[in-house]
């Protein structure tokens, strides 16, 4: 509210610090909430800073990291990053369909973009396809586009109460319940507001 500059520091600033800056910088600046927005905060804040993907995710398709080094701290960001968009279903440009792909990018992917832990062992990204080339081309694009999205200049204050926090179905239990019905919507919401 005072625009004040703030410097956040944690012992290593490759976990919790990328998850609070992250969540901050999503909250406060409109520009973040878009999708080329969103993707720089990623490249920025959890990228280049050196969050360590490769141990963090040890239970990963290519981790061989001692499970004492796991946390899923991105998983987390994208669960609140999901619930934002709950909260605030307009103010995100992106939806859950983009979240579910960082996660499973994350964990499991054919592109480099968070592979290694730290800026070094990522010039394999040199080697790799870029998940931001793939999501950038048209046709993906659309598909991940929040069709309710209308741009907010305001900071999206998220309520912390237990009762505002949901499981985030679409994750957890995507492998237990179809999607089937949601996708159906998500596409019936697109037409109409395309419509419109």
């Amino acid at each position: 509210r005072e625009e004040a500059c703030v410097l956040v520091h944690g012992a290593e600033g490759t976990d919790t610090t990328l998850l609070v800056t992250a969540l901050a910088q999503l909250i406060l600046d409109p520009g973040c909430r878009t999708l080329t927005g969103f993707q720089g905060l990623l490249e920025r804040e959890w990228i280049q800073a050196g969050h360590p993907f490769h141990v963090r995710c040890a239970r990963s398709a290519y981790s061989h990291a001692r499970l004492k080094q796991e946390a899923p701290l991105f998983l987390l960001f994208l669960d609140c990053v999901w619930q934002l968009g709950r909260q605030f279903p307009c103010s995100l440009e992106f939806g859950e369909r983009l979240l579910l792909a960082l996660f499973d990018s994350a964990y499991a992917s054919s592109y480099g973009t968070f592979l290694g832990n730290n800026e070094k062992e990522r010039r394999v990204k040199e080697r790799t396809h870029c998940l931001w080339a793939w999501l950038n081309q048209p046709a993906e694009r659309k598909r991940f586009l929040n069709p309710l999205y209308s741009p907010n200049a305001l900071v999206i204050w998220p309520s912390v109460e237990p009762q505002s926090i949901q499981l985030w179905q679409g994750l957890f239990l995507r492998w237990i319940r179809s999607s089937e019905y949601l996708d159906e919507a998500w596409a019936e919401m697109q037409r109409l507001v395309e419509h419109e």
